[in-house]
Order: C-alpha cells, then sequence, then structure tokens
C-alpha cells in the first residue's frame, strides 16, 4: 500500500484553508440547504387546495407530481407505483422528506383534471427520512466543531441564502450539499486523510508516515489551537514505557478532530457503500488482510473486532461458511474465527489499516469497518 502523504500540518495556512474553506464551504452549504428546506415546508405548509391558488402553485405540483406516470394521471388512479425510480416526486418525499397522502394527491390529480380546485385537499407534512436525519446529524456536530476552532477562522464561514423559486433550485442547494461533502472524503481530501489517519494508529507507524515533527510540542500547540489533541487512546499492556512508545494514539474523545471523523462517518452513509469501497480499494486493504491471514473477500459481516490487553490481541471475524447437507444445503451461514496474535505481530500487520482510519475505539473493543 503506497500512501503519500503531502500535508504541512505543520503550518498553520493549512489548517485555515481547511476550516475556513473546504469544510467551511460544505458546512456553509450544509446550514443554507437546511435553512432552505425549511422555508419551503413553512411556505407550503397551509392545505394544499390554497397553497395550488397561491405563488408557489408550480413549486407544489413539481414536488409532488413531478415524473408521474401518464397512464395515472389518465385513470385518475394514484399509487405509489405510479412514480418511478429517479422522479421528481419520489426524490422529494424519500429524501428531502416532503409528504402528503395518496388520498390526496388523487383528489389533487381528479380536480386538475376537472379544471375546479375543492376547499380542502391535505397538507403537505415533514417526513422524517434517513438523509435528512444525517445531514442534521452532521450540522449539529459541525456547529460544535465551529465553536472551538479560532474565531477568526470560524466568522468566515457564513451561509448563503437560496431563493427557491422551483423545485429544481431546491435540488440545487442539494446538490451542492453533496458535491462539497463529497471533496471532504479522505480519498480526495488530503487533510481529511490526515485527521483520520489520527483516528487510532500505532505510534511507530504515525512516526514513520509523519516524522518527528507530528509530536513536536510547537505542532502540537497548534493542533490544540483548532481542537484536535491526540494521545494514548489503547495501552497494549507492555508497561508504562513501552505502551507509550507503541501504543495505538488517537483523536482524544469529543475533541475536534474526533467529531470531524464521524462527520466523515455519516457523509459515507449518505454516498453509500461504492464510496468507501473506493477508499479501500484504493489503498488494497483487502490484499492486505489477505497477507494477515484474515480471508477479507470471504466475510459475512464487513466488520473485524479487536480486542488488545497484555501484550496479546485477539482477533474476531465471521466467514462465510456453507451448509453441506440436509434442507440448507448449499445455504451460506456466519462462522465466528477469533485469533490471537502478539501485539508487536499485530502492528506489523495491520498498522497500515489502521493509518487509513478504519477503527473505530469502542469501550472494551476496537472495530474495523470493511
Amino acid at each position: 500500500m503506497a500512501v503519500n502523504v503531502t500535508v504541512e500540518f505543520w503550518d498553520e495556512s493549512t489548517w485555515v484553508r481547511y476550516f475556513g474553506e473546504e469544510l467551511g464551504a460544505f458546512y456553509s452549504a450544509l446550514v443554507s440547504f437546511l435553512k432552505a428546506r425549511q422555508d419551503v415546508l413553512g411556505r407550503l405548509s397551509g392545505d394544499l387546495a390554497q397553497v395550488l391558488r397561491g405563488g408557489d402553485r408550480e413549486l407544489a405540483l413539481q414536488m409532488l407530481l413531478g415524473g408521474v406516470r401518464q397512464e395515472c394521471v389518465d385513470k385518475g388512479v394514484i399509487e405509489q407505483s405510479c412514480f418511478p425510480e429517479g422522479s421528481a416526486a419520489r426524490f422529494f418525499r424519500e429524501k428531502l422528506g416532503f409528504e402528503v397522502s395518496l388520498d390526496a394527491l388523487n383528489k389533487l390529480v381528479n380536480a386538475l383534471k376537472a379544471g375546479k380546485m375543492p376547499q380542502e385537499l391535505g397538507k403537505i407534512t415533514e417526513q422524517e427520512t434517513d438523509v435528512i436525519n444525517t445531514l442534521r446529524e452532521v450540522e449539529r456536530v459541525l456547529y460544535e466543531v465551529y465553536r472551538r476552532v479560532p474565531k477568526e477562522v470560524s466568522v468566515e464561514v457564513k451561509p448563503r441564502r437560496y431563493e427557491v423559486r422551483d423545485a429544481r433550485d431546491l435540488v440545487g442547494a442539494y446538490e451542492e450539499v453533496l458535491n462539497a461533502g463529497l471533496r471532504l472524503l479522505p480519498l480526495y481530501n488530503p487533510f481529511t486523510f490526515f485527521l483520520y489517519s489520527l483516528r487510532l494508529t500505532p505510534k511507530p507507524y504515525l512516526r514513520l508516515m509523519y516524522g518527528e515533527k507530528l509530536f513536536d510540542g510547537a505542532v502540537a500547540a497548534l493542533m490544540e489551537r483548532y481542537g484536535v489533541k491526540i494521545g494514548l487512546r489503547i495501552a497494549p499492556g507492555l508497561g508504562k514505557e513501552l505502551d507509550e512508545e507503541l501504543g495505538l494514539y488517537g483523536h482524544e474523545k469529543d475533541t475536534v478532530g474526533d467529531l470531524v471523523t464521524h462527520v466523515i462517518d455519516k457523509l459515507y452513509r449518505i454516498y453509500g457503500d461504492d464510496e468507501y469501497k473506493a477508499y479501500l480499494n484504493k489503498y488494497q486493504i483487502y490484499d492486505i488482510l489477505e497477507v494477515a491471514g484474515i480471508p477479507a473477500k470471504e466475510l459475512y459481516e464487513p466488520r473485524i473486532e479487536v480486542k488488545i490487553g497484555n501484550g496479546i490481541v485477539q482477533i474476531t471475524y465471521w466467514e462465510i461458511r456453507y451448509y453441506s447437507s440436509g434442507v440448507s444445503e448449499g445455504r451460506r451461514y456466519s462462522y465466528q474465527r477469533t485469533v490471537s496474535v502478539s501485539y508487536l505481530d499485530f502492528v506489523e500487520k495491520f498498522s497500515p489499516i489502521l493509518f487509513l482510519g478504519l477503527a473505530e475505539p469502542g469501550i472494551d473493543k476496537v472495530t474495523i469497518w470493511l
């Protein structure tokens, strides 16, 4: 695995650029989009019949009926199947959470065909969706991040105001969030990669990749100025001196670095497996695991659990097995395996994996997500 580390983490201009421009652009777009969405919900909050008599008629129709199958309109019967994958109405319902009952949609379609609008149709309501819930979680985390970075940097991160005249304006605002977030992922952003690599990595490997500069007092002070602080997270149980020299170092809990890694984790939930797999494949993670004795391409679950203590590491994973007889013959099942290795052997084989930020420290174990 070849990793070319080019981040000048000792130079404050690098930190200013990341928090002021790169992460800042995403935070600004996110806050602006969520505000625009809430404003649109407010504008469309009355009964649909009244909304359609006002200035937001086209906006509402695009969001509720955009892409509907013509045969459903002709029949005057609207069902969920009337909205194909990729239709505007389905996008606004499933992704952005603009909900209206099928009963209201049927009344609406038939009223439009008859050319006569009733006094009441029903209301557009806000629906909880995975996308919106995740973006709100990210907004809350980033609010905390920007409370802690230097004020002269945070004040430069300003949301914009979107003028939503039709559905495409809100879609455009959402796309800006996705594009800005994509540019933050560690595969594309060297500074995010740097912060991700400090999640949980053996100190000798951090020294190898970043040199002694990472542990220099002046650099540590610069990092802490931006709320980033690393320390010994997991002691391998080799004795105090060896633990400090060989242990797993990473972001201290709830520091800015820790919060940013959580933001990236949540973004991967939005972009899906393909982006995460692209990151893993870029650095040949599955090949590294195979060399380490883990059947990475035959895992039943995309995770490995690690417990460390007294200089010994227990590695647990779940591999795919197949029933060889009976009614279940040929069906696969999960088979748990646990192997024990010395901590030094673990460091030698797993450091490149941990360096990519794949390991999430827990209360009594470390989980490596694949």
